[in-house]
């Protein structure tokens, strides 16, 4: 499998070579239950966004950088939890398709992130979303 989505080339040596890697029992437990870990974490998520919404209105007098923060937080988990929805079914049938989805997922999580200048967050999401993807990627085909 050739490296064909954006970064995947310059983030594949890096996270295969650099960091240690998952025993093959590792890699297998992440595979097989993962998917379904993730769909619940997506639909709590999901359930949490109309919770986020109640506090909407304490934001109308806040700082233009808050509400900022508040909505692009909203949007992302979004984002993120229709992600990995989408990618149960792919993930599950051990299709490329549901990795590739879940590596967007961590793009989108990463860049909402930098936008919200959490760049710790950032950093520890990303280096450990990309660590565990990358550690997997074997055990999905096209």
């Amino acid at each position: 499998m050739e490296p064909n989505l954006v970064l995947e080339k310059e983030l594949k040596p890096i996270f295969l070579e650099k960091f240690p890697s998952f025993s093959d029992n590792v890699k297998e437990l992440i595979v097989q239950y993962g998917p379904y870990v993730l769909a619940v974490g997506a639909v709590l998520s999901l359930l949490q966004v109309f919770r986020i919404f109640s506090y909407g209105s304490a934001l109308l007098g806040a700082d233009t950088f808050v509400a900022f923060n508040y909505y692009l937080s909203i949007v992302t988990l979004i984002i993120t939890s229709v992600l990995y929805l989408m990618a149960f079914t792919p993930l599950k049938a051990r299709k490329q398709s549901g990795w590739n989805l879940l590596y967007y997922a961590v793009l989108a999580g990463l860049a909402g992130n930098i936008l919200q200048l959490s760049i710790i967050g950032a950093i520890i999401s990303g280096v450990i979303g990309f660590w565990v993807l990358f550690q997997i990627r074997e055990k999905y085909v096209a």
